[in-house]
């Protein structure tokens, strides 16, 4: 291969759609360096392969090992919620595409003018839905929304095949004034819906596969280099030359003439700011040469802030399970006042996780879409090696507290009243807590212990109470919580957790806007032929699961390079 004319700093949602459209270009000579391994198109493993998410996600060797967030510090977080925790961060080609939850919603039409008005001109809904058209086959729609012909496929599943504790809250819902809407991709608008998901039915769709397909990875104008670790942007005075790299044991340097920074809203600022690029004074403390002063490097940190209750469900329930974790979706206003409409997303889940524990329990989930707080990401050390300190700051905003806790004793309330309690028995506050976790490792061992912990479940009341009670659950008692606010407010402060939607670390802006980091074409500011394209350059968190809006992100940046 030449002399790269691209260099793509990780491998992830939107790095392989780039990528892949770059290297259309037989002029170009494209090289994708990822931390993570490569699985190819042939040889994926099946907790990847399956449409059933939640396998993958409990397998730690996706995952960055050491990465670990908080809170934040401010007084509404009690003691017991600011210790840091676990945060799953993919480490592999594909990124989150090939781990997360297959949801493929892309925002509201408002999320993009929205951004347009803060300053990063040309993303406005009316120019980037082509790009949600071009990377998306849609296998149940074809009109002025959907794509056919993209590599993501995206299919929903009707609600003839939904199971009874899905339709039971969905006539609670109904109750509640929310009405059905067909397709969440299609006009903007509140209600439920079936979740549109990416997969074709029998398999996962990632952009390490759709994007970086077989015929794809043949391109000789395309390299990919997994297993390899970006240490930093090597720079020519301001001009970005390469990177130095560390691979099988050794230190490396790679040189070519455009490098495009797309490591994640935790990796991608850590990436500028190892390199010289951020807040001159934080650089400064860990000695690091400042090249750009951008104080809005690693600022502006912002996710959907989530809260869950479960139940246990009855056979009745399980009967319907046509495919494994299919969910509805709740697009709704909270009403609270000085919030905007369509800020909140409450989900039904009919199986919490892989195992036989799992397939017993249902969940709902809210979170916040429009959240008003915001967090930060610093370097914990100049060691490359070293994870970002993280600080996601949730709830320090009034309006969020509020919102999560009044979603909170909603969906209590839910799964006490009818009709959702004919198919969901002894609710439970839940989180996917590090015990959690630990006994969903996909090992025989943790299969047996589910298998058991399955049949105490089903064997009668008050066994499966004293086990909800004292073993599965690490909450307070829900009825409790739904009779002290007080509580409540305190439990949803200390368990509110991530929708692994982390973004906005590096946001678009107008050149002149000194809390930018890259100008509206994805350059960073203050330097030369370098760009950032993932999540962290949002100027804010879509409405929705960030996948899909990422991967466009990846696909109109492509575009952007090509004109220039």
């Amino acid at each position: 291969m030449a002399n790269p004319t691209h260099i793509v700093a990780g491998g992830g949602s939107a790095g392989c759609a780039l990528a892949a459209r770059l290297s259309e270009n037989p002029a170009n000579n494209v090289l994708v360096i990822e931390a993570g391994p490569d699985h190819g198109t042939t040889n994926i493993p099946e907790d990847i392969r399956d449409t059933y998410a939640h396998r993958a996600m409990t397998n730690m060797a996706y995952f960055w090992p050491a990465l670990q967030v908080t809170r934040g510090s401010h007084a509404h977080i009690p003691a017991a919620g600011r210790k840091p925790y676990f945060f799953y961060q993919g480490k592999l080609m594909g990124g989150g595409s090939s781990i997360n939850g297959q949801v493929a919603l892309r925002g509201a039409p408002a999320d993009f003018d929205g951004w347009a008005e803060a300053g990063a001109k040309g993303w406005d809904w009316g120019s980037v839905l082509p790009y949600f058209r071009k990377l998306e086959t849609d296998l149940d729609y074809t009109d002025q929304y959907h794509g056919a012909a993209g590599p993501i496929t995206v299919r929903r599943i009707p609600r003839d095949q939904w199971d009874e504790f899905t339709n039971a809250v969905a006539r609670s819902w109904e109750t509640q004034g929310h009405g059905f809407v067909p397709d969440m991709n299609g006009e903007f608008q509140e209600g439920y819906a079936p979740l549109p998901t990416s997969n074709d039915g029998t398999a996962r769709r990632s952009t390490a596969n759709g994007h970086l397909s077989a015929e794809v990875r043949r391109r000789p104008n395309l390299t990919l280099m997994p297993e390899t670790q970006v240490h930093r942007v090597l720079f020519l005075e301001n001009r970005a030359i390469g990177l130095r790299v560390f691979r099988n044991g050794q230190i490396e340097s790679h040189f070519g003439d455009n490098i495009i920074v797309s490591s994640g809203a935790f990796h991608s600022p850590k990436l500028l700011m190892l390199s010289g690029i951020g807040p001159a004074e934080h650089l400064k403390q860990h000695g690091i040469p400042v090249i750009a002063d951008r104080p809005g490097v690693g600022s502006n940190l912002q996710d959907h802030p989530l809260i869950s209750v479960s139940a246990y469900l009855p056979r009745i329930a399980r009967e319907k399970h046509v495919i494994r974790r299919n969910y509805s979706y709740l697009r709704f206003s909270s009403g609270i006042e000085a919030c905007e409409p369509a800020d909140m997303i409450m989900m039904a889940v009919c199986q919490s996780m892989w195992h036989a524990v799992g397939e017993r329990i249902g969940t709902l989930s809210t979170y916040i879409s429009l959240p008003y707080s915001r967090g930060t990401v610093r370097l914990s050390g100049r060691d490359p090696d070293a994870p970002p300190a993280i600080d996601f700051n949730w709830l320090e905003d009034a309006r969020d507290r509020t919102r999560l806790l009044e979603a909170f004793l909603r969906m209590g309330h839910m799964f006490t009243g009818e009709p959702v309690n004919r198919y969901a028995l002894n609710a439970f506050p839940s989180t996917f807590s590090e015990r959690v976790a630990a006994i969903s490792r996909p090992t025989g061992l943790n299969a047996v212990l589910t298998n058991v912990a399955a049949m105490l479940l089903d064997s009668g009341a008050p066994i499966r109470k004293f086990l909800i009670d004292n073993v599965i659950s690490e909450a307070p008692a829900l009825a409790g919580l739904l009779a002290d606010r007080r509580a409540a407010e305190d439990y949803v402060c200390s368990a509110v957790r991530s929708a692994w939607h982390p973004s906005c670390t590096c946001r678009m802006g107008a050149e002149d806007d000194p809390m930018a980091v890259t100008s509206p074409s994805a350059a960073v500011i203050g330097t030369r032929n370098l760009y950032v394209a993932d999540a962290s350059i949002m100027p804010r968190v879509t409405r929705t699961n960030t996948n899909l809006p990422s991967i466009m992100i990846g696909e109109r940046v492509a575009d952007l390079l090509q004109q220039r």
